[in-house]
């Protein structure tokens, strides 16, 4: 087990939202407090959103005269915050394995596999296929996204595999730094794996979990976990997530990226039995979705800086931040697009269709609010 550094002191403060000037404020005293790297340090940079929730109403709206699909414009507005990161993450919440095995959302989702495409052209470059959706077309589903991103080596997927020759634990090396990644889901919606298929999806297991705890630290030097958990629309995170975090935490994690419950819950830091910190988002909710609520219209970049010592192999948190992101649709549903708060204005907010036909308030200060309401005093707030 590594030695971890304590973690350098961080500016948290909660930010008033009404214009740059505070932003500018709270980045300054932010980088005032940060430690400079040495000869040693490697600057790792990080991103992790939430689901990426494929409703029909999404891929209905966005087809083209020619079969085609509008869906970069959908992850557009946020690509600048994937551009300077070295791993950018997002949760696909629903399968997209193409028009072969027939395309359907809720309750058993299959999305067209150029979805995958525009992930790719937004930067994303870890996936992660393990949720309560991931078997929603089977064992061909699996195989079949995974075979598509085949074509895009730069992309990392964990959580599902095609083969039980595949590689489950997946360790990516950047700047000379080994950084694990793994992915696990609560369940997969009452569906069984096949017998002597149990490699399809990684379920949560407790005692897995510390097996492949165990192997990920001896072949990495920073562990990062992805975790589908927790309850559906509820804005803390509930026992069972505050004790697997805890127990990932004791066995040498780094950095937890919760998803599931479709609305943010707030971040948070961590001591491990051995004395090491671990950076916990347990939700970050929708990052892109269709369903027709303001709070799941809300959800959450995690954006941080993991500064290594090759030499004394321990490591420290630097700009760590949280991003409210904000589902927008306009043009009668035929937009879909999701942006960082900072960006959204509330002459979008009134042209949001959930506004125009419900009457919803998706305006800048409800937002603001929301965030401050649900986050705690831990992570700076950017927006």
């Amino acid at each position: 087990m590594k030695n971890m550094l304590k973690m350098s002191v961080l500016v948290l403060l909660f930010l008033s939202g009404c214009g740059n000037k505070e932003i500018g404020k709270t980045e300054q005293n932010h980088s005032a407090k940060t430690t400079q790297p040495n000869d040693a340090t490697v600057q790792l940079d990080f991103s992790a959103v939430g689901d990426n929730l494929i409703h029909d109403y999404i891929y209905e709206h966005l087809k083209q005269s020619d079969d085609t699909y509008r869906f970069d414009e959908m992850y557009e507005p946020t690509r600048y915050l994937n551009k300077d990161r070295d791993v950018a993450y997002i949760n696909l919440e629903t399968i997209c394995a193409g028009e072969e095995l027939g395309l359907s959302g809720y309750p058993a989702f299959n999305g067209p596999t150029q979805v995958l495409d525009s992930l790719h052209t937004a930067g994303f470059n870890w996936l992660s296929a393990a949720s309560n959706h991931t078997m929603d077309r089977g064992e061909a589903g699996i195989v079949k996204q995974l075979e598509y991103l085949e074509k895009y080596p730069d992309i990392t997927v964990t959580g599902s595999q095609k083969s039980a020759a595949a590689n489950r634990l997946q360790v990516k090396t950047i700047k000379g730094v080994k950084v694990g990644l793994m992915s696990y889901t609560y369940g997969l919606n009452g569906i069984e794996l096949p017998e002597g298929k149990e490699y399809l999806v990684n379920l949560i297991d407790e005692e897995q979990i510390a097996q492949d705890m165990k192997q990920l630290t001896e072949q990495s030097d920073i562990q990062i976990v992805s975790m589908h958990w927790g309850e559906e629309y509820q804005f803390v995170p509930n026992e069972n997530q505050i004790q697997l975090a805890q127990r990932l935490s004791d066995a040498g994690v780094d950095v937890i990226v919760g998803g599931h419950p479709h609305v943010i819950q707030p971040m948070d830091y961590l001591t491990g039995k051995s004395g090491n910190q671990t950076l916990v988002m347990y939700s970050l909710g929708n990052f892109i979705s269709s369903q027709a609520e303001n709070d799941r219209m809300l959800g959450g970049m995690g954006r941080w800086t993991i500064d290594y010592n090759t030499k004394k192999k321990d490591l420290t948190f630097e700009h760590v931040e949280f991003w409210p992101t904000i589902t927008y649709i306009g043009d009668n549903y035929q937009t879909y697009r999701t942006y960082a708060l900072k960006d959204y204005t509330d002459e979008l907010a009134n042209q949001h269709m959930i506004h125009v036909n419900q009457g919803q308030d998706l305006s800048r200060s409800y937002f603001i609010e929301r965030t401050e309401q649900i986050m705690n005093d831990k992570i700076p707030l950017i927006y």
